[in-house]
């Protein structure tokens, strides 16, 4: 009796066991799927792209300085005499600025222009000659005409036996012989001729060297090329100068140029004409116009900015001209562009890596969504633009409580913009 007591206590307690460890499994199994369900889905803040007009202002600075800039050097040896102007002087084009000492070149003029006297000399001298030589051809020839008729006379009277065959035969042997004299006496021009011509040639060569050293003379006077200021007074008066040494150096202020350098990715944004705004931390209270003039075509390799040349007019100051190394703060207003802007935080979701955005595709309160890689522009503000991969319309994903991946499972919050 006690043992079946026994055997039915333990089957009471065994059928118990079975009954609680059933339910535990049961309740393990529901919040397993919970959590299986609760890992699947993310809820997220979805935001709907959208296009904006923007109108940029792109700032860069660059320095002052003349549009046109000259080196003033030495184009003679010798010692300078005189410097007459300082830094920040005015000048006038065609203004003596400097003499170098002349004294060695007027020697040498001197000595030349006596050569060319020498061999102009000997010019005249053969064009004497030649003219003897013509005179004489002139005396031959005449002899020669007298001569023939002779010749011919004799051998009539020689033919009707006037006189001797004999002098018949003289005549026409004095001819012939007047004949050759005369072919020697105009060779004899022909070779003063060239004479003459070789002596002429001497005398142009030397003739040209006496208008070099005239010319070094010249350039013993430094004179200004154009109106402007003097930026720089390299040498002083008793210095030793050989052609070549910078003396001055001036610099036009007619037209101020800004030379500043700008991104590669703004190059499609800047044309040449193109207008600009100039600001000089000089002058606070103004502000001046500037046109693009040049746009160089090398960009630096390795910053990879491209040097652009502003240029405006000095005219605009009046009495108070624009200097040489200031400050320069320069604005170029482009068209206005269509683009899409997203905050930051829309590109900090991704367990993928940057420049990945999540599109939702449906209004679902739970669907997949899609990566999406996108090529960023400019940040500000805590936004970026977005260049390629996101147009206006789209649904993406813009805050998540953790990292997102491809189809991955989101419940958009109440936050989240509708379609």
């Amino acid at each position: 009796m006690i043992r079946l007591q026994k055997s039915g206590a333990i089957a009471i307690l065994v059928g118990s066991l079975c009954l609680v460890m059933g339910c535990a499994a049961d309740r393990e199994e529901t919040a397993q799927a919970q959590s299986d369900r609760s890992d699947r889905t993310v809820t997220v803040d979805v935001a709907v792209a959208e296009a904006q007009q923007q109108t940029d202002e792109l700032t860069y600075s660059g320095t002052t300085q003349p549009a046109r800039r000259v080196s003033l050097r030495a184009r003679s040896d010798g010692q300078l005499l005189d410097l007459t102007v300082e830094e920040g002087d005015p000048v006038f084009q065609g203004q003596v600025l400097a003499q170098i000492e002349d004294t060695l070149l007027l020697s040498e003029l001197a000595a030349a222009e006596a050569e060319v006297g020498a061999r102009q000399a000997e010019v005249e001298e053969a064009r004497s000659q030649t003219t003897e030589a013509r005179v004489r051809v002139e005396e031959i020839r005449a002899e020669l005409e007298q001569a023939r008729a002779d010749a011919r006379r004799f051998s009539r009277l020689a033919v009707q036996g006037a006189i001797p065959q004999q002098n018949a035969e003289i005549a026409r042997t004095a001819v012939r012989t007047l004949e050759q004299q005369l072919l020697a006496a105009e060779e004899q021009v022909r070779i003063r001729d060239r004479t003459i011509d070789a002596a002429q040639q001497r005398v142009n060569a030397q003739q040209a060297l006496v208008n070099g050293i005239e010319q070094r003379l010249a350039y013993t006077d430094v004179l200004a090329p154009f109106g402007g200021i003097v930026l720089d007074r390299v040498l002083e008066p008793g210095d030793i100068v050989q052609t070549g040494d910078t003396i001055l150096e001036l610099g036009d202020f007619s037209e101020i140029e800004v030379r500043i350098e700008i991104p590669d990715r703004d190059r499609e944004r800047v044309s040449l004409g193109q207008s600009v705004e100039v600001n000089l931390d000089a002058f606070p209270s103004r502000s001046f116009s500037g046109r693009v003039s040049q746009i160089f075509p090398i960009a630096d390799p390795v910053a990879r900015l491209i040097p652009v040349k502003i240029v405006l007019s000095n005219a605009e100051l009046g009495n108070e001209p624009i200097g040489s190394g200031l400050l320069a703060r320069v604005t170029l207003n482009t068209p206005p562009k269509s683009t899409v802007w997203i905050p930051d935080s829309a590109l900090e979701v991704s367990a993928e890596g940057d420049n990945t955005l999540f599109i939702v595709g449906d209004n679902q309160p739970e669907t997949a969504v899609r990566a999406r890689s996108v090529q960023l522009g400019d940040r500000k503000d805590g936004k970026v633009e977005i260049l390629e991969g996101l147009v206006p319309g789209d649904r993406f994903v813009v805050r998540s409580d953790r990292p997102l991946s491809d189809a991955q499972i989101v419940r958009p919050s109440f936050l989240s913009e509708p379609e």
